[in-house]
């Protein structure tokens, strides 16, 4: 009898196992034997699935503990690529890779050697003044307590701002015939040596103003003779260099243009006379930084 069930149900497993369907007989139509049969096989095909799904989560080797008791290791993973983490946001990392700016400094730049040697308490007196004071007056330090610091500070910026724009002025000059002095002398007064709001934020070296109803330009607004005075606004400091020489090409400037080159004393006092400022000390202003600053060395006569 038990060889009869065995064979039996070894004929419905792989009945089963062909057809998975046939576990969908209806029961009703089963003896109580049959029935008994078809639960212990559905049970036994529940256990075996459960047995493959286990076995396919398990594949890895079992870790041996210290205590000798294997543990199956956790589910196995696809292995990925090596991910190096790094402490911190990125900037942070390359602001520690990097080494301190002042271990850049270009020195033969006198002026940012200067100015990085300055202290906090320097370089708040250093703000006080303009860049051209001491250019202009040699004897202010002294009636005012300024540090030899702060004033080769200032000098320097002066220096290298024509040592920055001496070849753009004197390109000016052979194009348009107007000295490299007084460009480079009425940039820097204008400027305050680069160092004007205009100038930084604008390109303005010149404090050249917006054409009437700010037609064909970009200007922004500084207060100057008046409060809502419009002032150009150049790509970069050579664009300001190129319109300075096209409005000394103007009808109000042009008669200078027939002074040699080499004659800066009459062109400073020309564009004072012509209104290019306001200020009535403007030629005299502009013949002293030219003289100061030896800046008639580049004005050279055209072959």
């Amino acid at each position: 009898m038990l060889e009869k069930n065995l064979s039996l149900l070894r004929h419905n497993i792989a009945v089963v196992w062909r057809n998975p369907r046939s576990l969908l007989v209806y029961p009703r139509q089963m003896s109580r034997k049959a029935k008994f049969q078809w639960v212990v096989l559905g049970s036994l095909a529940f256990l075996l699935s459960q047995r493959e799904l286990s076995f396919q989560l398990s594949l890895s080797v079992p870790e041996v503990l210290e205590t000798g008791q294997a543990e199956l290791a956790p589910k196995a993973r696809p292995q990925l690529a090596a991910v190096h983490t790094v402490a911190g946001p990125w900037w942070e990392q390359i602001k520690e890779k990097s080494k301190d700016i002042r271990d850049k400094l270009n020195l033969a730049n006198a002026a940012t050697a200067v100015g990085a040697a300055l202290s906090t308490e320097q370089q708040a007196e250093a703000a006080k003044y303009s860049n051209l004071g001491f250019v202009l007056n040699p004897t202010l330090p002294k009636r005012l307590g300024v540090s030899a610091e702060v004033v080769a500070f200032k000098t320097k910026k002066c220096t290298d701002y024509v040592k920055k724009y001496a070849k753009i002025a004197v390109e000016e000059m052979e194009l348009y015939g107007i000295p490299a002095s007084i460009t480079l002398a009425q940039g820097l007064l204008e400027s305050n040596a680069g160092d004007s709001r205009l100038a930084k934020n604008e390109n303005n070296h010149f404090g050249i103003k917006c054409k009437k109803k700010c037609l064909g330009c970009r200007c922004a607004n500084y207060t100057d003779d008046d409060k809502y005075d419009m002032f150009r606004i150049f790509e970069s400091p050579w664009y300001s260099f190129r319109e300075h020489s096209k409005l000394l090409q103007g009808k109000r400037y042009k008669h200078l243009l027939k002074l040699e080159v080499t004659d800066y004393k009459n062109w400073s006092r020309g564009l004072q006379s012509a209104g290019y400022a306001t200020n009535p000390k403007y030629g005299a202003t502009l013949i002293e930084i030219i003289e100061k600053l030896n800046l008639q060395r580049f004005d050279k006569a055209p072959n």
